[in-house]
């Protein structure tokens, strides 16, 4: 078990620095906007009840502003619609970090003079180093889009999807127990060690559960031309590409693949489930399919939550990241209006007591620490398979994915 969880750790910590791409940063975080006030409904009375959020913005190590906007749209949502908190208004109070640790202890010790109920959390790559604070100060920190060792292992913390790691091994389950592959080869950004040893760590997996051919390809986020790589990946016709990349990448990836006319069919993971990347296939997306811990949008249905999403993200902005920050916020709403008196202890209370506790655009989640048992913070490890289709994604099968019972292979 050791040693499934040094490969695990490898896939949340290295896989979040692929997606994040290169470079970093010394600069420390600050306000993105204070307590953002939103939208809030003339109806609702009393003191607010306040929401920290905290997001990596205009960094080198990347930016992610559209999972602020998703959360202010949750906090107008709830007010709008679903009578605040009890009859009192929710309010967001957000913190840009840079990315480093640095940034998002700085953010950590500003939103707790705010007093939060909680700290919801976008994309943010210094969380480890904010945990403590919050730990401190008995405020739990809760995600949509857990990517650190610091939201997957914190008893403080709690990740209502399971990210990359859930993604990865339902997308792993559904290829061997469903498709039955014997052939896949993995193209993925070439960051030395961890990723490596990550990728080597679903090497593993795939052998075990049947694949007799596994092939890794490494190549750089940066590449001038991604055909090469693409080429090597592709040589034999394996039943599976696995690509793990971040977005921009992957858009770049599915271009060059549509050029060089790939058969296989080639499977992404969450962060790449945005239409940009589909889009630049130009037409050719039969072959594409994508693990994504949320359920798709679409562009017409699904219950009110996801018409509420739709009609506040713009479709560029909607991305597993984005759903992400707009569903923990209403999951934690639907929580604190159970209480009458909301606080910090009682929700912390309230989350290590779900169980198959409804969720916003995707699966229930139960906050035991038992899911994946070497990360406690993890309440959800399912997962859908989507497909572009008509211009929106939409789902494969019709069921959730969930890989976490390959824990056990990993070595």
């Amino acid at each position: 078990m050791r040693q499934a969880s040094r490969a695990l750790l490898a896939f949340s910590v290295a896989l979040s620095v692929a997606f994040a791409g290169a470079g970093c940063t010394s600069q420390r975080g600050g306000s993105s906007g204070g307590a953002a006030a939103g939208a809030t409904a003339s109806h609702l009375t009393g003191p607010p009840v306040t929401l920290g959020f905290v997001t990596v913005e205009n960094s080198t190590l990347g930016s992610y502003p559209e999972t602020r906007r998703a959360a202010q749209a949750a906090v107008d949502h709830a007010n709008a619609a679903l009578g605040g908190v009890g009859g009192r208004p929710l309010r967001l109070a957000t913190c840009a970090t840079d990315g480093s640790p640095e940034s998002s202890q700085n953010c950590a010790n500003r939103l707790v003079t705010e007093k939060p109920i909680a700290v919801v959390g976008g994309i943010d790559f210094g969380t480890q180093a904010a945990m403590p604070i919050y730990e401190a100060a008995h405020i739990p920190y809760v995600t949509g889009s857990p990517q650190l060792s610091g939201e997957l292992d914190s008893k403080n913390a709690f990740a209502l999807s399971g990210g990359t790691v859930a993604e990865l091994l339902g997308l792993t389950d559904y290829l061997t127990a469903t498709r039955h592959i014997r052939s896949a080869h993995a193209l993925y950004v070439d960051l030395p060690g961890l990723l490596t040893a990550a990728i080597k760590g679903s090497q593993n997996v795939l052998r075990k559960k049947g694949v007799t051919d596994v092939r890794l390809i490494a190549e750089k986020s940066d590449a001038a031309d991604f055909a090469p790589a693409l080429t090597q990946a592709a040589a034999g016709h394996p039943d599976a590409i696995i690509v793990v990349f971040q977005a921009a990448a992957c858009a770049r990836i599915v271009q060059a693949a549509a050029a060089l006319n790939i058969h296989s069919d080639i499977y992404f993971v969450g962060a790449c489930a945005t239409p940009s990347v589909p889009r630049a296939a130009g037409g050719r997306t039969d072959n594409l399919y994508f693990a994504s811990s949320y359920l798709p949008v679409g562009s017409s249905g699904g219950d009110a939550d996801t018409v509420a999403f739709r009609k506040a993200v713009p479709e560029a902005n909607r991305t597993s990241a984005s759903q992400g920050a707009f569903s923990a916020v209403l999951a934690l709403r639907a929580l604190l209006a159970k209480t009458p008196q909301p606080s910090s202890d009682g929700l912390l209370t309230a989350l290590r007591a779900t169980h198959d506790q409804p969720n916003v655009m995707a699966h229930p989640y139960t906050c035991d620490g038992k899911q994946i048992e070497i990360f406690p913070a993890v309440c959800n490890t399912a997962v859908r398979l989507l497909r572009w289709k008509d211009n929106s994604f939409s789902d494969v099968t019709g069921t959730w994915q969930d890989g976490r019972q390959l824990t056990a292979l990993i070595n």
